[in-house]
């Protein structure tokens, strides 16, 4: 079975070549961040995608056509596609960018990077009725985990965090109820990530195989697959 495979790539791995493989939309997105790193988070993130995709397609980066719209707005906001049977999913946080592939359906990517300021605050927002966490890391653990399922899905943000139930932060990471989607967490899985010190991560998986592999890998600029 082919695997799922997540790419990863520290932030030091951005090159200015990088940044010619955008089209204008992603260009344009990537002046408005006002500091250097979240340029760099975004650039790399979105070279990543052509750098994979080309590999598996058998084209040059620049001739992979990514496509943003939102399916809701029409704005170049959505998670990017590709030509073909991939599915893509992109996060960046911190020193940490993360690009999930798979051929088998949709899936999330999240990746988020301790703060130390995270909090009640936060919480209100996060957890839903049954849910506790116990300082920052359990709230990341919370937190990615549904922004992994909110990105398969494709609701993103929309959808408050609040209606998502899982699975306690010490536990095999899983969806127990999407309240208003009944039946709905039995089509996920969803996989604790390794994103090195300092970061959490989740993937989830949307329609997969339950016993589909995961693969993680290093992302090199020089042997990118």
């Amino acid at each position: 079975m082919e695997p799922v495979t997540v790419w990863w790539a520290a932030l030091d791995a951005v090159r200015p070549e990088y940044a010619a493989l955008l089209d204008d939309v992603e260009k344009a997105r990537r002046e408005r961040y006002l500091r250097p790193a979240d340029r760099d988070r975004f650039t790399l993130g979105a070279a990543l995608v052509r750098l994979t995709a080309a590999a598996r397609l058998g084209v040059e980066p620049e001739r992979v056509q990514v496509d943003r719209t939102c399916p809701d707005c029409g704005a170049p906001h959505g998670r990017p596609r590709v030509p073909g049977p991939l599915h893509l999913s992109v996060s960046h946080s911190g020193d940490r960018v993360a690009l999930a592939v798979s051929a088998h359906g949709p899936l999330g990517v999240d990746v988020e990077a301790a703060s130390g300021r995270l909090g009640d605050d936060l919480a209100a927002h996060l957890l839903a009725p049954g849910e506790a966490a116990s300082g920052e890391a359990e709230l990341l653990a919370y937190w990615t985990r549904k922004e992994a399922l909110l990105k398969a899905t494709g609701d993103g943000l929309r959808e408050p965090m609040t209606r998502l139930r899982v699975s306690g932060p010490t536990e095999t990471p899983r969806l127990l109820e999407w309240s208003g989607r009944p039946g709905l967490a039995e089509r996920f899985t969803l996989r604790r990530l390794d994103p090195g010190p300092g970061h959490a991560a989740c993937l989830a998986l949307l329609d997969h195989p339950a016993d589909v592999p995961v693969e993680q890998r290093e992302f090199t600029p020089a042997a990118p697959r």
